[in-house]
C-alpha cells in the first residue's frame, strides 16, 4: 500500500510540475532567470517533500502546487512593471567598454578574470585585445563586440596572483613576467586584477583600482 501511494504521489508531482510549467509559460529551460531557479528548488521541494512523508496525503502536494502556481502568476504579471522586472530578474550591465574592465560591475557580479575568460571563449574570443563591449545578460552569458580578427593569449595574473600554468604554457617564467610588468610601470602582480599576454601585441593590464590599460610588445627576454 506504501508503494503505491509512492507511485500515486509521484505520478501527481510529475503532472503537476508539467502543467505549472505550461502554465507559466516557460519554454526554452537553457535561459535560466532567477525566478526560474527558485522554482526549480522550491517545486522539487513540494514534490519530494509529499513523496517521501507517508503522513502526507497526495492532496497536499496538490494544494501547495496550486498555492506555488497562483504566487508565481502573480510575480510574473509583476513583472511587467520596471521596477519589480528589475528587482527579481536584475538588468543587462556593460562590464566592458572600449576595451576597458567596469572593475565595479565585475565585483557586484562576483565575477573573477578567469571565470569572465571561460565566458569569452565560449564565445570564441581568446584576448582582451578583441574586445571592445560586453553585456553580462540576466541569464549569465555574455554578449560580446569584437574589435577585429581573434587572437590566444594567455592569462598571467588573476586577482594578484601569478598563474604559473599558463606562464609555462606561454613559454615564460616569473622573473620575465615581473621585468615586463616593471618596464610598463607596474611593481608587481600583487596590487593587479589580471594581466593578459598576447603574443605579437603585448600585455591588457588592469589594476585592482584604477583603469585598465594596454601595454606593447617588450623586449624582455628570458
Amino acid at each position: 500500500m506504501m508503494v503505491l501511494g509512492i507511485a500515486v504521489k509521484i505520478i501527481v508531482g510529475m503532472m503537476g510540475v508539467l502543467f505549472f510549467l505550461r502554465i507559466s509559460g516557460k519554454t526554452q529551460m537553457a535561459q535560466l532567470t532567477p525566478l526560474d531557479s527558485v522554482n526549480a528548488f522550491v517545486l522539487g521541494a513540494l514534490v519530494g517533500g509529499v513523496v517521501y512523508n507517508p503522513d502526507l496525503s497526495v492532496w497536499y502536494m496538490v494544494f501547495a502546487l496550486a498555492v506555488w502556481t497562483v504566487v508565481n502568476m502573480l510575480i510574473r504579471y509583476l513583472l511587467r512593471f520596471r521596477v519589480w522586472r528589475r528587482l527579481v530578474k536584475g538588468d543587462t550591465v556593460l562590464i566592458v567598454r572600449r576595451g576597458q574592465l567596469n572593475l565595479k560591475e565585475f565585483k557586484r557580479n562576483g565575477l573573477e578574470m578567469e571565470q569572465f575568460r571561460t565566458l569569452l571563449r565560449e564565445n570564441g574570443i581568446f584576448s582582451m585585445f578583441d574586445v571592445e563591449d560586453v553585456r553580462f545578460e540576466t541569464n549569465g552569458k555574455l554578449t560580446v563586440s569584437v574589435k577585429h580578427n581573434i587572437s590566444e593569449s594567455f592569462l598571467l595574473v588573476n586577482n594578484g596572483s601569478v598563474l604559473e600554468s599558463s606562464l609555462e604554457n606561454a613559454g615564460k617564467d616569473r622573473a620575465w613576467l615581473e621585468k615586463s610588468l616593471k618596464k610598463l610601470g607596474y611593481g608587481g602582480p600583487d596590487d593587479l586584477f589580471c594581466v593578459e599576454w598576447t603574443p605579437g601585441k603585448g600585455f591588457y593590464v588592469a589594476p585592482k583600482e584604477g583603469m585598465a590599460r594596454d601595454g606593447g610588445e617588450t623586449d624582455v627576454s628570458n
